[in-house]
C-alpha cells in the first residue's frame, strides 16, 4: 500500500501526486492524500490545487469541483503572468488523461458549440424572436454568457452552447417577481413562444427554455427592479442601480439590446476579471441559490397538482398523444372528460368509435390518470370543484371560451399539433384507393 503522508511540505504532497499521476500504483490512499492536504499549510498553494486536480482527474470524480480547482489555477497564474505554466499543466492532463474521458469531466457544456454553429442565421433567429417577446412579455435583453461574448469578443462565446437572454418583470418583490415569473410561463406556453415539451421540468424553474433554430439553447432568466436597484437571477441580486441596467440600448455587434453599462452587468457576474477569458469560469450556483432563495421558493417547482381536460378524443392519434404528454409535464395528475356519443349527438358530431372505446383508449394511455365522461355544456365547473383541479386547458381554438372558470383555477389554452387533427385523418382515410 502507497503512503502518502511522510514529508508534509506542500512540494513534497505535489511530487507524489505528480508520481502518480503520471504512473499510477495500485494502493494509492487518495481520499487520505486529499484529507492531508486538506490539514496543510498552504493547502490553497498553486502546487497543492494542481496535486489536488490531478489526482481528481484520475479518479474521474467530482468534475464540479475539478473545474472550480481549474478556475482558480488560471485565475493565480494570470495574475502572476504566467500563463505558459498554466499552458504546460494542461499539456500534462492532455498528456495522461484520454481527451473522450477529460472531454467528459471538464466539459461546462455540450458537445455542439457556438463555435461550429453558423451566428448569422442565429442573430437572425433571435432578432425575430426578441422582437416578439418584446411586444408580449416586455422588455428583453442580452445576458450572461451572450452578454459576455458581444461585449469582450464581438460575437458568441466559441465555448458556449445557449443563448442567455433576461426580461423584465413588472414586479417590486421577489414574491411578486415569483408570480410574475409563473403567469410568464403560463403566457408563453399559449402564444407558442415556449413549448412544454422543451422544458427541464424537474426541480425549479429558474429559466424558461425558449425555441432555437437548431442546434443550440435560448434560456430566459427574470429580472425586476426593487427600490431602485436591479435583480437578475441568477447573478445580480441589487448590485446594480437601475441606471446601470435602464434604459436598455442596441448591441453595437448585433443591435440587439443590452443593458445600458454593460460592463458592470459583466462584473458582477464573472469577477473583475471577466475582460480576460477563462475557460474554467465555473458560475458560483449555491451562493445565488441563497441570496435568490425569497424567490425560489415561491417559484418553486409549479407543477399544478391536478388538471382537467375535455374532448372527443376519437381515432386517438399523434396530436391526442402529445396534447396528453404536455399535460403530464404540467401537473401530477390529468383527468380527461372524454364526450359521451349521446353528448356528441347535442353538439352535432358524430365519433367513428363508440364513448366505451375511446375512454379505453384514453385510460391505456400512460399520461392520463382518470378518465370521466363528459355528458352536458355545464359540467366542466362542477367537475373543476369535484376533482379539485388547479388547472384547466383546452386547444387554442377554445381561447377566451372558458375564462369564466378563471375563479376556480388558472386556465390555459394550448396550441395544437400541426398537420393532425381527427377531422384531417377521416379524410385521408376516405380519400384512399379502394383495394
Amino acid at each position: 500500500m502507497v503512503d502518502v503522508l511522510g514529508d508534509d511540505s506542500v512540494t513534497e504532497f505535489y511530487r507524489r501526486a505528480h508520481a502518480q499521476f503520471c504512473d499510477p500504483k495500485d494502493g494509492f490512499r487518495y481520499w487520505r492524500f486529499f484529507q492531508a492536504l486538506d490539514r496543510l499549510e498552504g493547502g490553497n498553494s498553486i502546487l497543492a490545487l494542481e496535486a489536488r486536480v490531478m489526482l481528481m482527474l484520475q479518479l474521474r470524480k467530482r468534475p464540479y469541483l475539478i473545474r472550480i480547482h481549474l478556475a482558480k489555477l488560471f485565475e493565480l497564474r494570470m495574475k502572476r503572468g504566467e500563463g505558459e505554466a498554466f499552458q504546460g499543466f494542461e499539456a500534462l492532463l492532455a498528456a495522461h488523461v484520454p481527451k473522450s474521458v477529460s472531454d467528459g469531466v471538464l466539459a461546462a457544456h455540450g458537445s455542439q458549440l457556438f463555435a461550429d454553429l453558423p451566428h448569422g442565421s442565429i442573430w437572425a433567429h433571435l432578432t425575430k424572436l426578441i422582437e416578439s417577446l418584446q411586444r408580449s412579455v416586455g422588455e428583453v435583453f442580452l445576458n450572461s454568457g451572450t452578454l459576455l461574448g458581444v461585449v469582450r469578443e464581438g460575437k458568441f462565446l466559441d465555448h458556449d452552447d445557449d443563448v442567455d437572454l433576461a426580461v423584465f418583470l413588472d414586479a417590486e418583490s421577489p414574491e411578486e417577481a415569483a408570480r410574475r415569473w409563473s403567469e410568464l410561463r403560463m403566457t408563453l406556453f399559449q402564444s407558442g413562444l415556449a413549448k412544454l415539451e422543451d422544458q427541464e421540468m424537474e426541480g425549479k424553474f429558474r429559466s424558461i427554455k425558449l425555441p432555437s433554430s437548431g442546434g443550440y439553447e435560448i434560456d430566459l432568466f427574470p429580472a425586476w427592479v426593487q427600490d431602485g436597484r436591479v435583480y437578475v437571477y441568477p447573478h445580480t441580486y441589487g448590485d446594480l442601480l437601475v441606471s446601470d441596467v435602464l434604459p436598455l440600448r442596441p448591441c453595437p455587434v448585433t443591435q440587439l439590446p443590452i443593458p445600458a453599462k454593460p460592463e458592470k452587468m459583466l462584473a458582477v457576474n464573472y469577477g473583475s476579471g471577466w475582460r480576460e477569458p477563462n475557460p474554467y469560469f465555473v458560475f458560483p450556483w449555491s451562493e445565488a441559490k441563497q441570496r435568490f432563495s425569497p424567490f425560489l421558493k415561491r417559484v418553486g417547482n409549479r407543477r399544478f397538482k391536478r388538471v382537467l381536460t375535455y374532448g372527443t378524443f376519437d381515432l386517438f392519434h399523434v396530436g391526442h398523444q402529445r396534447l396528453l404528454q404536455r399535460l403530464s409535464l404540467l401537473a401530477e395528475e390529468v383527468i380527461v372528460g372524454c364526450s359521451t356519443c349521446e353528448f356528441n349527438e347535442l353538439k352535432g358530431k358524430a365519433a367513428a368509435l363508440p364513448y366505451e372505446q375511446r375512454a379505453e383508449m384514453l385510460s391505456a394511455c400512460r399520461y392520463v390518470t382518470q378518465v370521466i365522461p363528459e355528458c352536458e355544456w355545464g359540467q366542466k365547473r362542477k367537475d373543476v370543484a369535484e376533482y379539485d383541479a388547479d388547472l384547466f386547458v383546452m386547444g387554442d381554438d377554445w381561447l377566451g371560451e372558458f375564462d369564466d372558470l378563471s375563479d376556480l383555477c388558472q386556465v390555459l389554452y394550448l396550441p395544437r399539433t400541426e398537420g393532425i387533427s381527427t377531422t384531417k385523418l377521416k379524410s385521408d382515410i376516405i380519400a384512399l384507393p379502394s383495394a
